[in-house]
């Protein structure tokens, strides 16, 4: 939003207060948020502000101080925010996804029902430098387990010819798919290991089904604020951290094996992603809002 177009929008906001006459705001704090909360501090409506990252941006922590209640992913955050009024909930995950058992996600994907699976994704459009190390370590991956590859819709091409490269006994344990939204929830409940990106969602959505991860954080992201995540979800025993600088077939390899090869150490991680993981997060911030607002549950 433009500088010069708050003004607008703030007196906009005003009208649809008054008009709707709320009893209680909830924001995840961006920019474009703020005339809304504008208004809403100016009719002394309460807000309630959801943090996603471990380190929150200039917007959130400019509404932090308005706010009277406040919701946050990761502990780290803690730090950020008035103390008194926040509250770790962790980040809200898709009641489809949760629906899914390991024995129903294996089935749905057509994988084998004993053995590991790993589950590889680069976010909804992809990664191109994650499915680069995938494809380069590939043929070693499969030898050690079935892979389940999110490639993003432009790289499903490249990964299905990757695909018949592949010794033909080995073909079936590599699944690549250019986007996953129902199925999301079955890679996720069949999965042993998750490789991807290190955003809140991309963090808490494996979290909730127990399930540890190799977090890659997004270089270029805003605040370095994925590899703040990744420290945080680590910090909890439930993630290791592989730096996008260091990424490539062999180093992705060697971390996916290593813990293959450790069943103690992954059903540690395991244990810890159980226990990190908050699978009511929706139910919590939902009933925090309506106690904010004094609202019938």
């Amino acid at each position: 939003m433009q500088l010069v177009l708050l003004p607008i929008a703030t007196l906009d906001a005003v009208v649809q207060l008054i008009r709707s006459r709320p009893n209680v705001a909830l924001t995840s704090g961006s920019f474009s948020a703020l005339p809304a909360l504008f208004a809403a501090r100016l009719f002394r409506v309460p807000i309630y502000l959801w943090v996603g990252d471990a380190i929150p941006g200039r917007a959130l922590r400019a509404v932090a101080g308005w706010s009277a209640g406040i919701g946050l992913t990761f502990e780290p955050a803690m730090n950020t925010v008035p103390r008194g009024r926040a509250t770790v909930t962790g980040n809200p995950v898709r009641g489809s996804l949760l629906k899914w058992t390991k024995a129903s996600g294996r089935r749905a994907l057509g994988l084998p029902e004993s053995g590991p699976v790993v589950f590889i994704t680069g976010g909804s459009q992809g990664s191109e430098k994650i499915n680069g190390a995938t494809f380069s370590g590939l043929a070693r991956l499969v030898r050690r387990a079935a892979v389940v590859h999110h490639t993003g819709p432009a790289q499903l091409a490249r990964a299905e010819a990757q695909r018949s490269l592949l010794p033909e006994a080995d073909r079936a344990r590599y699944q690549p798919h250019g986007y996953l939204h129902g199925e999301m929830g079955a890679a996720l409940a069949a999965a042993d290991l998750v490789v991807g990106r290190a955003g809140s969602s991309s963090i808490a959505e494996p979290l909730a089904f127990g399930v540890p991860l190799i977090l890659i954080p997004f270089g270029a992201s805003m605040s370095a604020h994925q590899a703040a995540n990744a420290r945080a979800a680590a910090d909890l025993g439930a993630a290791l951290i592989l730096p996008e600088s260091d990424l490539d077939g062999d180093r992705l390899v060697s971390i996916v094996a290593g813990l293959l090869d450790d069943p103690a150490r992954l059903a540690r991680l395991a244990s810890n992603a159980k226990s990190a993981g908050r699978p009511g997060a929706a139910e919590s911030i939902a009933r925090a809002v309506l106690a904010l607002g004094r609202c019938r549950q």
